[in-house]
């Protein structure tokens, strides 16, 4: 397709395009992947969706390979393509700038790191959320995936090595971090804002699309506020580097804490990091002083991004 011709297409068409290219990036990337798989862990086809059991410590590997896989196929890959068909240079049209000042990477890894009590507050809100009685079947239901979800992220972070510990920072911080923010960052808030003429908007509703999207309803909350926080720190500068340097982060932080300090932080917990009882006491000076530093960011940039 002609870059130009995608780029004069209205945003709405160019996102149903992302939807397509995405569907079809996931079918060839996850063909590709059974292939190696079988490849390497000389498993026949059609024994391989038994590797998927993730109470068996012997299918951790293959679970692994296929989160990454799944990562890649689903975040990475489109956006890059669509930065392709838009503009010929996907980093460019993603905004990963060359010119990025490292005393604003630090200063939005800061506001990161003071804003945890807050999100830790968000958190604990969350979990106490009770849906009406008539509506017992879907709380049933969102309570099983989150356990589901819950006891997957457990046994990818029990790392017994050193290096199961760099390939769960590559898996759970690293990807993540490029590819969520390519996607939901650098294409759909692009091209919200673009629609409705109104970045507000269009950072509200990726938020909540990327909090959804993780299919894990008692944490809703707290991801949504991420989701706004990286929204806007891309908003106000232009550059992805911001909200990738805070996404990864925030997903290395629990990665790290429970390796080199598994005596005190365990991959049951994690989840639950931070939220005692008077998380409130540290959350709302931690606000105000967040709010004051993201001030201080939102002077330190000059041009901001649609």
């Amino acid at each position: 397709m002609n870059k130009n011709l995608y780029s004069n297409f209205h945003p709405a068409v160019q996102l149903i395009f992302m939807l397509l290219i995405t569907i079809v990036s996931f079918f060839f990337v996850m063909i590709a992947a059974l292939i190696i798989g079988v490849m390497v862990y000389r498993v026949p086809v059609n024994e391989w969706m038994g590797l998927l059991d993730m109470n068996n410590p012997a299918n951790l590997g293959v679970l692994k390979f296929i989160q990454i896989t799944q990562a890649l196929a689903l975040f990475v890959i489109p956006p890059i393509i669509v930065g392709l068909l838009a503009i010929g240079k996907p980093f460019k049209y993603l905004g990963l700038r060359t010119n990025t000042a490292g005393s604003d990477l630090l200063l939005v890894m800061l506001i990161l790191l003071v804003s945890l009590p807050v999100f830790n507050l968000l958190a604990i809100w969350n979990e106490g959320l009770q849906l009406p009685s008539f509506m017992s079947g879907i709380e049933h239901w969102m309570k099983a995936t989150e356990e589901q979800a819950g006891q997957l992220t457990e046994k990818f972070l029990a790392a017994g090595s050193f290096g199961t510990y760099l390939i769960n920072v590559i898996m759970i911080a690293l990807i993540p971090a490029f590819g969520e923010e390519f996607m939901f960052r650098g294409v759909i808030q692009r091209q919200l804002g673009q629609w409705f003429k109104n970045p507000h908007w269009a950072i509200v509703i990726t938020a909540i699309l990327f909090s959804a999207l993780h299919l894990q309803f008692y944490g809703f909350l707290p991801r949504f506020g991420l989701g706004l926080l990286f929204g806007y720190l891309f908003y106000w500068s232009g550059n992805l580097w911001f909200p990738v340097a805070a996404h990864f982060l925030n997903n290395f932080i629990p990665v790290s804490l429970v390796y080199f300090m598994k005596d005190r932080f365990s991959p049951a917990d994690i989840e639950h990091l931070g939220n005692e009882t008077n998380a409130w006491i540290w959350a709302l000076p931690a606000l105000l002083l967040t709010i004051a530093m993201l001030l201080v960011f939102y002077r330190r940039q000059k041009q901001p991004v649609n």
